[in-house]
């Protein structure tokens, strides 16, 4: 009690000022001050301190709420930026250090999974209580042994949040997203570009199953109408419509594969994986 009653005093601003760095971080893809885990003089400063010191006053005033900080950070004008480039600003700031467009976020592997599920329609939204565990779990003189395995049911469909993760039972979609090793801190993670991640999205067994879901009740939508089938798919993956190209490419490649590789398809695009 008395360590954490030290950690929130009014103060010791750093807490809150850590805390909304790495929130910035998280929805900006950059933290203000650059290195989530040090603010001392090597870190390079805050690009925007007097900002920064101005959220962790809100954070406090909010009663630590980090519901109300990330509503307030989404309905910025500075998160709802165009991320189109141009050209006086990548003149000026290449990097986009100032924050003059939003810069294209990839999510992170836990928040593909779950994207994933949603799109599908099989999400499990049930919160709380013991995680799931999608490895099988071998003791052996001591040691135990985990093996990533495929079940099926509606309680291996919650939220990534609530997967167990031994060091040893690694997932392959959310590793090669990079999602970090359970058994490491990562303030700041990775974030690659590899070969793997589009043959992850295309033929991890996750991903199939998915696909084949969400092709699947779509169809129940729209019977036997297949304009209805595409333009559902690009609505749920994308939150808009086909445009009249994109209607005409889907349409081939579900006749010729059907929806489910279709599906597939949408799950491998730029537009699903990246926020812009």
């Amino acid at each position: 009690m008395a360590l954490a009653t030290w950690i929130t005093s009014p103060d010791n601003p750093l807490t809150a000022r850590v805390m909304m760095n790495r929130l910035w971080y998280r929805h900006f893809g950059r933290g203000i001050v650059k290195t989530p885990s040090d603010f001392g003089k090597l870190s390079g400063g805050a690009t925007h301190p007097d900002l920064l010191d101005w959220l962790a006053g809100q954070f406090v005033n909010q009663r630590w709420s980090l519901k109300a900080m990330h509503r307030l950070m989404v309905t910025s004008n500075t998160y709802r930026q165009s991320a189109v480039p141009r050209e006086d600003g990548l003149a000026v700031d290449a990097d986009n250090r100032l924050l003059w467009r939003k810069s294209p976020v990839r999510l992170d592997a836990e928040s593909l999974r779950d994207a994933v599920l949603a799109v599908s329609g099989r999400l499990n939204p049930k919160m709380g209580g013991p995680g799931f565990r999608d490895v099988s779990i071998t003791p052996n003189n001591g040691t135990t042994y985990y093996e990533p395995i495929y079940p099926h049911g509606d309680e291996f469909n919650r939220r990534t949040v609530y997967r167990f993760s031994p060091r040893g039972g690694r997932s392959a979609i959310l590793d090669t997203f990079d999602c970090p090793d359970p058994s490491t801190t990562a303030p700041r993670r990775a974030v690659t570009t590899t070969p793997l991640q589009a043959l992850a999205l295309l033929n991890n067994h996750f991903i199939l199953s998915k696909a084949g879901a969400m092709a699947d009740r779509v169809k129940t939508h729209a019977k036997g109408n297949l304009d209805a089938q595409v333009t559902q798919v690009f609505r749920d993956a994308f939150q808009r419509e086909p445009d009249a190209d994109e209607l005409r490419l889907a349409k081939r490649l579900a006749k010729e594969y059907g929806l489910t590789t279709l599906c597939r398809s949408l799950f491998n695009s730029n537009e699903f994986v990246i926020l812009n």
